[in-house]
Formats: structure tokens, C-alpha cells, sequence
């Protein structure tokens, strides 16, 4: 916004030394001979101004995954008369497929590599996060609607599982989350709570890919930027690293904690008053070893996960406009 904001003063200045220039001199004073005489200077104005705003606005990026038009069928967006706009709730990446909860059509939909559709699976509308377990099968909560958690295997056959009375309320629950074969619910970013009759012990965050750490991020101060990041080792039993991260002022809300396969933290906030800002972290201390800014959607439309990690370490995240919707990609520096 500042270059743009530069470029368009600079070209208006240049439009007024432009008009002095031309009113001081005789030609100025003589009158047009014909009705189809050269635009006047307001109208080169005006036309300047259009080039450097076209110039200057954000251009189509090679690093656009999948792009989906409201309304083409394949995602949908609901604008109520009453209320916040709802496009795609969540969603989730691997190497080959990006999997999208379009809980507004009210289904599950998996896209290839070329952004065509290979599957598509009932969902309730209700639903709010997914996640894939380590066998492939895509684990979808309904905290609200259903108060439960419906899990679709390879194959497309589901069954569900009620939420744990130990999750507490169903509205506090902030996502769903696989540990190999095991499905959790976080509660309020915090504990994740097992679903099912063999599930596992509680965890006290959110597992990693690699399956060394629980990590988990908290807003240490808001208005100093402040991020403190906790992970625990899984096989020690201790406190690996515990780390204060440095964010632009104020951190308005924690939007991603995730990982890869080797390892590599990524944690993000809204921070400042622009793009998401993302950090990427060591596994060993939690150091940054990088950084990087993503933009965010334009549009105040509900959305439960927005910017994800990928297995192989890219970074993929949503932009939603009022034309449609894109998955971006990303990596850390």
C-alpha cells in the first residue's frame, strides 16, 4: 500500500507540474478548432492516475496453488442477510492433494495437483475443521451442529464419534487434530482431548509431524508483540525449549502453529496492521531461522484454518476475495 501510495503522488505531481507548465504557456490561451480535439488535462489526469493504480495492484503470483470462482461449483460462499460472509471453513495439504472443507455445499473436497476435483464427500454444514489421520482418513469436527467428529476412510465410508465429555463445551473447542491413529480436539488452544474407546492419554499441545514435540503458543503480551512458544519433548518427558518470539506491534491473534516432517516450527500472527507475519523456528532451541509475510483475505468471512504447513515443509494458505478464493504457497526462508 506505501509503494503504491508513493507511485500515485508521484505521478499526480507530475500531472501538475504538467498543467502549470501547459497554462503558462500561449497555446493555453487558444481556442479548440475542432469538436474532436486531444483530451483535456483533466481527463490526462485522470487517465494517469488509472495507469499507476493498475500498475500498482497486486498481479496474479505463480505461487497460486488452486483458484476457485464463487459460483464455478466447485467451492461455495454463503452471504446472509444478517451476519459474517461463510466460505470454505478449513483445510489441509499434502504433497499431492489439497483437501478443502466447503462445509457451506456441504461436503469435503479433494483436489489434485492440476486443481481438478478427485473426490467429493458429504459433510454436515455445521462442520468447522478437518484433519487427515496417518492411514489417509480425513477426520472432520461438527462442534456445533452434530457435537462430533465424522471420519471418512480411503475408501469414503465414515463413521462418527460423539465429543468426549472432557472437551467440555462444544463452543470452545478450537480444532481437530490427528496423532497417527489417534483423533483429538484442542480446547481452547490448549490440552487435546481423545476421541473414542481406545483412544490415548490427553496431550498438553499440539503434536508434531516429525512426532518428537508438543508444542504449544500463547500471546505472552499483545501490545509488545510477544509470543512465548513452549515444546516438550515426547519421549523425555521434558520441557525441551521454551522461547519468546518477537512479532510487530500488536499481535492481534495467534493464526497458525504447525510443522513438518524434519521438524521445522512454523507459528504466525496477525500482527501490525498488514499481512499475517509467519516465523519459522529450529526444533532444537527454537530460534528463528526465518521469516517471511503472507497476505490475508480481504473479506469478514468466518474461517476456523486459513495458513497450514504441509508435510515437505510448504507453507500453503487462503486468500478469499468477493470473486473467489486461492491457495497460495509458501516457504520458509
Amino acid at each position: 500500500m506505501k509503494v503504491r501510495a508513493v507511485v500515485a503522488i508521484v505521478a499526480l505531481a507530475a500531472v501538475l507540474a504538467a498543467f502549470w507548465s501547459a497554462s503558462r504557456s500561449p497555446e493555453a490561451s487558444r481556442p479548440a478548432t475542432t469538436a474532436s480535439a486531444a483530451p483535456s488535462l483533466a481527463q490526462r489526469a485522470v487517465a494517469t492516475l488509472r495507469a499507476v493504480e493498475d500498475a500498482s495492484a497486486p498481479q496474479p503470483s505463480s505461487n497460486v496453488r488452486l483458484a476457485v470462482r464463487w459460483g464455478s461449483g466447485d467451492l461455495s460462499r454463503d452471504r446472509p442477510p444478517e451476519g459474517n460472509p461463510e466460505g470454505p471453513m478449513s483445510f489441509l495439504a499434502t504433497g499431492e492433494e489439497l483437501v478443502v472443507l466447503d462445509q457451506v455445499g456441504g461436503h469435503v473436497a479433494i483436489f489434485d495437483r492440476a486443481g481438478k476435483i478427485k473426490a467429493k464427500h458429504e459433510v454436515p454444514r455445521t462442520s468447522q475443521d478437518i484433519a487427515r489421520a496417518e492411514d489417509g482418513s480425513l477426520v472432520v469436527l461438527d462442534r456445533l451442529g452434530t457435537s462430533s467428529v465424522t471420519i471418512i476412510d480411503p475408501n469414503g465410508r465414515k463413521r462418527s464419534l460423539s465429543l468426549p465429555p472432557a472437551a467440555g463445551e462444544p463452543g470452545k473447542i478450537t480444532g481437530v487434530f490427528a496423532d497417527k491413529k489417534d483423533v483429538y480436539v484442542e480446547v481452547a488452544h490448549g490440552a487435546l482431548v481423545p476421541i473414542g474407546a481406545n483412544a490415548g492419554a490427553k496431550l498438553n499441545g499440539r503434536p508434531s509431524k516429525d512426532g518428537e514435540l508438543l508444542i504449544t503458543v500463547a500471546i505472552a503480551s499483545a501490545g509488545e508483540g510477544r509470543v512465548l512458544v513452549n515444546a516438550f519433548d515426547r519421549h523425555k518427558g521434558a520441557l525441551r525449549f521454551a522461547r519468546t518470539i518477537e512479532f510487530p506491534r500488536p499481535v492481534r491473534s495467534i493464526e497458525v502453529v504447525d510443522s513438518d516432517v524434519r521438524g521445522t516450527i512454523l507459528v504466525g500472527v496477525l500482527g501490525g496492521f498488514d499481512d499475517a507475519k509467519l516465523a519459522c523456528l529450529s526444533p532444537i532451541d527454537g530460534h528463528v531461522t526465518g521469516r517471511l509475510s503472507v497476505p490475508v483475505s480481504i473479506t469478514p468471512d468466518e474461517s476456523m484454518r486459513d495458513i497450514v504447513m504441509s508435510a515437505d515443509g510448504t507453507i500453503v494458505y487462503a486468500v478469499r476475495s468477493d470473486e473467489g478464493v486461492e491457495y497460495r504457497t509458501a516457504t520458509c526462508p
